[in-house]
């Protein structure tokens, strides 16, 4: 404030030339009493105002030099300034100069180091906060290791265990003893199969991982179980009166024609046509798998480009075993509009004798059928 009052009472004072006025006065000679009567007073009122701007220039400076010492007390005070008056009183310079703009509080000071404070407490917190966290991380990434490792571990016993008991599995009074005897715990078996088989698949539809590998191998060593206890007719009743059996059918025929095209799915492909082979030999296991339309599963089968002639072969004979003797008209009807018979009619002339008789078996079955139905 005080800067620009004045610079600008300076440059009033510059503005007049007291003493070129008073040389204009001397040297006009010519001049008329009037004119120099109305000079004198020109002349006087300069001199007052001379007077006033000399007087507030010294106040300023006073005011400047006192600065320093006004910013250096705890408490500003009113400041009374003088008065310059020219016959009567003008206007006060300055009355009072702001507080807040140039002194910090003591309780301003207080409420900053409380804050400070609580700002280094929360520091420290969050530095052991995140340490936590560090070191929760590396504890997951711990377990995560240690998860996969025992994964594998189990995986790969299950595989080795598996393919032993399937071998074992291949000698009938085994699973008769199975059967007399640890009947809950092929109950419990099958739960595990039904489980594993359908995770398996759901996995690695997309991409069928390499015969080599351990997961591989433990699905085909539960499958190569199943299938020779379903080799059996005491097994294959177990089978499919069990809860766990019928559910492990049904994702049988369900999944087969989602299993992509894939070394590995030959294999499975073929313990899962010969265990539902077994199952149709047994009359509730028949009723089962023309009720859950297993003619869609062979459709895709048979009409599969890339399936072997070992897959068509076992294809056609669940066909033969599905349709001997078949009198229901409305499982004849439906295998006959989802395979039609001139497309295992085509089948009879095929290369391979084995082949040719099991198609002229399942149409001759099918003829047969339909004139039932008539």
């Amino acid at each position: 404030m005080s800067g620009w009052l004045l610079t600008m009472l300076c440059g009033l004072y510059d503005g007049f030339h007291l003493a070129d006025i008073r040389d204009a006065v001397k040297n006009n000679k010519t001049s008329t009493s009037r004119e120099v009567q109305t000079l004198d007073i020109s002349l006087w009122r300069i001199n007052s105002l001379e007077t006033i701007l000399t007087s507030t220039e010294c106040n300023l400076h006073e005011f400047i030099d006192d600065i320093p010492q006004i910013f250096a007390t705890d408490n500003l005070k009113t400041m009374s300034h003088k008065e310059e008056t020219n016959g009567e009183k003008t206007h006060t310079l300055f009355d009072k100069f702001p507080m807040s703009s140039v002194n910090v509080s003591k309780d301003n000071m207080n409420e900053i180091v409380t804050l400070k404070s609580k700002c280094e407490e929360l520091h420290t917190q969050i530095e052991r906060l995140t340490k936590e966290k560090e070191e929760a991380f590396e504890e997951i990434e711990r377990l995560k290791d240690q998860i996969l490792s025992q994964s594998t571990y189990c995986t790969s016993l299950g595989a080795v265990l598996g393919n032993l008991t399937w071998r074992a599995s291949r000698f009938p009074q085994i699973v008769d003893t199975w059967l007399s005897n640890f009947q809950s715990k092929i109950g419990e078996f099958l739960s595990i199969v039904n489980g594993t088989f359908g995770a398996f698949v759901d996995t690695y539809k997309s991409a069928f991982p390499p015969t080599s590998n351990v997961e591989y191998q433990f699905v085909m060593g539960l499958l190569g179980i199943v299938t020779n206890i379903s080799a059996s007719p005491e097994g294959r009743e177990f089978l499919i009166t069990n809860s766990s059996g019928t559910e492990f059918v049904q994702k049988l025929i369900k999944l087969m024609p989602e299993l992509p095209l894939a070394p590995g799915t030959v294999s499975l492909k073929r313990l899962m046509l010969m265990i539902l082979y077994n199952v149709s030999m047994n009359k509730t296991g028949l009723q089962y798998l023309l009720e859950s339309r297993v003619e869609d599963t062979l459709s895709h089968c048979l009409d599969d480009e890339a399936s072997s002639e070992e897959m068509q072969l076992l294809c056609l004979r669940v066909l033969q075993s599905v349709t001997y003797d078949l009198d229901k008209p409305k499982y004849i009807h439906n295998l006959i509009t989802t395979i039609p018979i001139e497309k295992i009619e085509i089948m009879t002339s095929a290369k391979r004798s084995d082949i040719s008789n099991a198609a002229k078996q399942v149409v001759k079955y099918l003829r047969h059928s339909q004139k039932i139905t008539k």
